[in-house]
C-alpha cells in the first residue's frame, strides 16, 4: 500500500520481515558483499572507517543506487525515488 506525499514522493508499507522489498537492505547488501565483507577488521574504529568510506563511495555512484529500484521486488518503488 501506497500513501502519495506529492506528485513524486510516497510512503510504502512494507511487509514484516521482508527485507528484500526494502531498497535500502540493497545498499546494506552491496557494502557487505561487494565492498568489505571478505576484508579483516581490526577493531570497531576500522569497521567505523571502512563503512564510512564505502557509503561515501556509493554515494558517489548514483546509477548503482538507482539500479536497486530497478530490481524485481523494488521496481515498486521506482517511480517515487
Amino acid at each position: 500500500m501506497c500513501v502519495r506525499i506529492g506528485a513524486n514522493c510516497g510512503v510504502f508499507f512494507l511487509p514484516k520481515r521482508a527485507p528484500e522489498y526494502n531498497p535500502d537492505e540493497q545498499i546494506w547488501n552491496e557494502v557487505k558483499n561487494n565492498r568489505i565483507g571478505e576484508q579483516p577488521v581490526k577493531n570497531k574504529k576500522d569497521l567505523k572507517a571502512r563503512l564510512t568510506s564505502a557509503l561515501d563511495s556509493l554515494k558517489q555512484n548514483s546509477q548503482r543506487i538507482i539500479s536497486f529500484f530497478h530490481l524485481p521486488d523494488t521496481k515498486y518503488a521506482e517511480g517515487v525515488a
